[in-house]
């Protein structure tokens, strides 16, 4: 029986491998897809971080834009107030004035031909401030109005009385509230025939306050229902 004997005569490092993929071709190509891999990554990264500092840029701008806006707006609104708030004192204070150029025109022009007026004064009383008693509210005046006072001649009484009516309902209404010849001011003059007297008028009181609303009227039930008790 024969015997057969193998010899490899083969070095280790001659030997080659029965698989088609050869470890020396595959390494360092995997290697190099790694190292693409990795640079295409890093490149992403870097392009990514770009457009977000890019988008944070944009956005910071359009902030302090908004934020510039924003300050003028304020000061627009704040000018607009304080422009208002003038506006309303200058209509207060023109709400308030007394004219009496017009209104003494107006007395003037009322007198009679029979009464000559010799003394003529208008003066506005100091205002008193009242101490409130101790924890009572400060009660609010009115400012008080000037008083018109009228001296003169006349030999007909009834213009006096005339005069009175003028100032009470004529021109002068607007300055004054109120006039009368107090007692004891008409009086007989040293002249035969002539009477001295003396008018009293009460001037509009100045106020730097909006006139009150007044709400509207309402038609009685009656009205309402048609002017009567249904049947």
């Amino acid at each position: 029986m024969s015997r057969l004997v193998h010899v490899n005569l083969l070095r280790e490092e001659e030997r080659r491998g029965h698989s088609p993929i050869r470890a020396r071709v595959m390494v360092p190509m995997f290697s190099g897809l790694a190292l693409l891999a990795a640079a295409v990554w890093a490149g992403l990264a870097l392009l990514s971080n770009a457009m977000l500092r890019s988008g944070n840029a944009r956005a910071e701008e359009q902030i302090q834009e908004q934020s510039a806006t924003v300050a003028r707006y304020e000061s627009i609104v704040a000018r607009k107030a304080a422009l208002a708030a003038e506006a309303g004192q200058l209509d207060r204070f023109l709400d308030g004035r007394v004219l009496f150029g017009p209104a003494l025109a107006a007395v003037a022009e009322a007198v009679p031909e029979d009464t000559a007026l010799a003394r003529l004064e208008l003066s506005y009383p100091l205002p008193v401030a009242a101490r409130p008693a101790p924890g009572a509210p400060a009660a609010k005046k009115a400012p008080p109005g000037a008083t018109l006072r009228l001296q003169g001649v006349t030999s007909r009484p009834r213009d006096v009385e005339d005069l009175v009516a003028a100032i009470r309902e004529g021109g002068a209404t607007n300055a004054f509230v109120s006039a009368a010849v107090p007692p004891g001011s008409f009086r007989t003059d040293v002249t035969p025939g002539t009477f001295r007297f003396e008018i009293v008028a009460a001037g509009a009181p100045r106020s730097f306050s909006p006139p009150p609303k007044t709400p509207p009227r309402r038609a009685p039930a009656a009205a309402a229902n048609g002017g009567g008790n249904a049947p």
